[in-house]
């Protein structure tokens, strides 16, 4: 009788399954993982949580932990990849260092670089301009924080990514706490990534193109290209970062819309001019040249780079100068002991390492000898817009 009474169980709510799959995250202080011990809950979102973890040798870090049986399974596993092949060369400028990363019966994990607060955050604690106006970050910080997240963008491209969820929550500073990465921008959450060109003996080969692509990414930063389904490329993470970029320096013309449709039709149907009508001139040509890429054109980054530097000349804008929130009374600035990659990168904005800026007909022969099943691909998850 008893195997009866088991079927008699009632079936589980989606309420009492997210309380239950939030519990393998759930992890008390003191719990060790390898050579890390959980300190203290720093963040959740979504189902994830992430926690400040120490090494018996001092050292701090971020710990991410997502349980497996999110919708679309966790993301960690294709974020850890990515990282895991950015890291290949050892520490990138810009991009967060992967130290450990394994998988439980429940839950996945990764420990990596502790970074401080991201761009989203920064802004919301500026006074606004005007009262009740949108907050935003002063030109001087701003255009350093665009260099800094172009470097990071080009050098995730230059690796074989396009990241394809470029938001202002995604651009996070270093910890204060942290002398060599305070003041430095960092790129995450790659859980939405894809490979768009694999090394194959020694030469960069790009991947074809599908048909359609379905929706990735967030409604409010997103490229016209996204709305219309077709195939993100390097162009798309420019585009978007350009919407970041707007926002944090004058705010987007669907600043405060939230309904999908009505941001996508504003997006796709304002003049660019109208768009940038705030903007310093030197980046207004940056839109209308993305609007001539195809999927696999190299973005100029050289001359965006260029014309962000103008932007700084004019505004007599000092490398080392304080950031808007190392302004606050009594935040301690600690300098980095070396010059950071992005102060006079004339050099690395012009480098392309790839050497692809379209598809040939050899590409498409080599293509053919890929094993696709080996590329990093986010598109096996769901449609991760959290925050529109």
């Amino acid at each position: 009788s008893s195997h009866r009474s088991m079927a008699a169980k009632k079936e589980e709510t989606p309420a009492e399954k997210d309380v239950r799959i939030a519990e393998y995250v759930t992890f008390p202080e003191g719990r060790r993982f390898g050579d890390w011990t959980i300190i203290k809950k720093l963040d959740e979102g979504g189902f994830g949580k992430v926690y400040l973890v120490k090494r018996k040798d001092g050292q701090t870090a971020a710990l991410k932990a997502e349980p497996n049986e999110v919708e679309g399974g966790s993301a960690i596993k294709l974020e850890k990849s990515v990282l895991h092949h950015l890291n290949a060369k050892g520490e990138l400028p810009n991009i967060p260092v992967l130290y450990y990363a394994a998988k439980h019966r429940h839950f996945c994990y990764m420990v990596m670089t502790l970074l401080g607060e991201n761009f989203k955050a920064l802004r919301n604690q500026q006074t606004p301009s005007t009262p009740g106006g949108f907050p935003t970050f002063s030109v001087s910080t701003w255009i350093r924080l665009a260099i800094q997240c172009l470097y990071a963008l080009k050098t995730v491209h230059d690796n074989g990514f396009i990241h394809r969820d470029i938001k202002p929550n995604n651009f996070l500073m270093g910890h204060p706490t942290d002398q060599e990465r305070s003041r430095i921008v960092y790129i995450l959450d790659f859980g939405l990534s894809r490979s768009f060109a694999t090394k194959k003996t020694g030469k960069w080969i790009c991947r074809l193109a599908r048909g359609s692509a379905e929706f990735r990414g967030t409604v409010r930063y997103c490229s016209p290209n996204v709305h219309d389904e077709v195939e993100q490329g390097r162009r798309d993470d420019v585009w978007s970062m350009f919407f970041v970029l707007i926002e944090m320096h004058c705010g987007l013309p669907w600043q405060h819309d939230n309904d999908k449709a009505k941001i996508e039709w504003k997006k796709c149907n304002m003049r660019d001019e109208n768009l940038t009508q705030n903007f310093p001139r030197e980046l207004r040509g940056v839109i209308p040249a993305l609007r001539k890429l195809d999927c696999y054109n190299r973005p100029d980054y050289l001359g965006i780079y260029k014309a962000m530097v103008a932007v700084m000349t004019r505004y007599k804008v000092k490398y080392d100068e304080p950031f808007d929130w190392e302004r606050k009374p009594g935040y301690k600035i600690l300098k980095p002991s070396k010059t950071p990659a992005w102060v006079n990168a004339e050099e690395f904005f012009r480098s392309d390492p790839l050497g692809i800026d379209k598809v040939t007909d050899d590409d498409i022969a080599d293509y053919k000898t890929i094993d696709v099943t080996k590329t990093v691909d986010g598109t096996a998850r769901g449609d991760r817009t959290k925050d529109k």
